[in-house]
């Protein structure tokens, strides 16, 4: 500590004041702040032959000469600025070395044996807190781990291989009003990436939206195997899971730690960031487009140049 903030850290215990003389990480920004000095103190060398994270410094080096001269160097500089390093928790001159968690030899990166065993002797999740808390600490392992499912959030979707068998369901919402339509139900084959954008009034429901479902994929494509769809209050309800039973069709939703299987639908959305919206809508003499211009609600002829 900086002499002059010493007495900044002082506290209370039952044998009396005491005073830290060395930084404290519990102090508010602590951390941040012993980064900061490492960063600085290192800075000259950093990413050309170390790391460092708070008191964890890595030293790398193509050759065993080059190693000597590049730990006399760190050494040196923490010497420079009275920073000492403990002799018990150090390792000089090997191949191997465990480091945040992670295995680091001339092979490469590898997780460490004894945390992805940690994550496969994981006890039995029985709750919707435990399974996100799992997911949190095991979303970054599974890369290093076969076989790691929980609760069979981690699977990937299976791929489809045929046209119209597996889609994605997304609603894109907050519309300009158009023949009273500010809604539009997106869905996307997951095979061909063709896409249907239809129409809806606000409010739906899940009757009205299986109803628009039928009229214009169902109708046109047959009924699908599998549907991805994000957790929205219609695809979660009763009616809808129920009706996806009786026709066969398999739900795959997705959650907060595993988005990115709706990728496809949500790429589709981004329809709403063009400053054209196209919409079709349904007339008595077959399909015709309307185009929504900015956020206004002004449309105009497609057919016009």
């Amino acid at each position: 500590m900086r002499p002059g903030d010493i007495h900044k850290t002082a506290f209370r215990t039952h044998d009396g004041l005491y005073e830290f003389l060395v930084m404290p990480f519990g102090l508010c920004n602590a951390p941040a702040t012993f980064q900061a000095l490492m960063n600085d103190v290192l800075r000259p060398v950093l990413r050309r032959f170390v790391l460092v994270f708070f008191d964890d410094i890595l030293i790398y080096s193509s050759s065993w000469a080059d190693h000597l001269r590049h730990l006399r160097v760190v050494l040196s500089m923490l010497r420079q600025h009275r920073l000492f390093v403990k002799r018990s928790k150090c390792a000089f001159g090997v191949d191997s070395v465990s480091y945040l968690g992670h295995i680091i030899s001339e092979a490469g990166m590898a997780m460490d044996p004894a945390k992805v065993q940690a994550i496969h002797d994981w006890p039995q999740l029985r709750s919707a807190r435990e399974v996100r808390g799992f997911l949190a600490l095991a979303g970054y392992y599974r890369k290093f781990s076969e076989h790691l499912q929980p609760a069979r959030l981690l699977l990937p979707l299976p791929i489809p291989t045929a046209v119209w068998t597996d889609i994605g369901l997304d609603f894109v919402e907050a519309l300009p009003h158009v023949r009273g339509k500010s809604v539009i139900l997106t869905v996307v084959d997951r095979f061909s990436k063709y896409c249907h954008f239809i129409p809806l009034a606000h409010p739906y429901t899940a009757e009205s939206v299986a109803q628009a479902f039928f009229a214009d994929i169902v109708r046109l494509h047959g009924v699908p195997q599998s549907m991805v769809s994000d957790r929205d209050p219609i695809f979660t309800s009763t009616f809808w899971r129920e009706l996806m039973r009786l026709m066969g069709t398999r739900l795959h939703m997705t959650s907060v730690f595993h988005p990115q299987s709706d990728g496809r639908t949500e790429a589709a959305n981004r329809i709403r960031t063009l400053p054209e919206c196209p919409m079709a809508r349904k007339s008595d003499n077959g399909i015709t487009v309307e185009t929504w211009k900015s956020r206004r609600g002004k449309r105009k002829d497609p057919r016009q140049p």
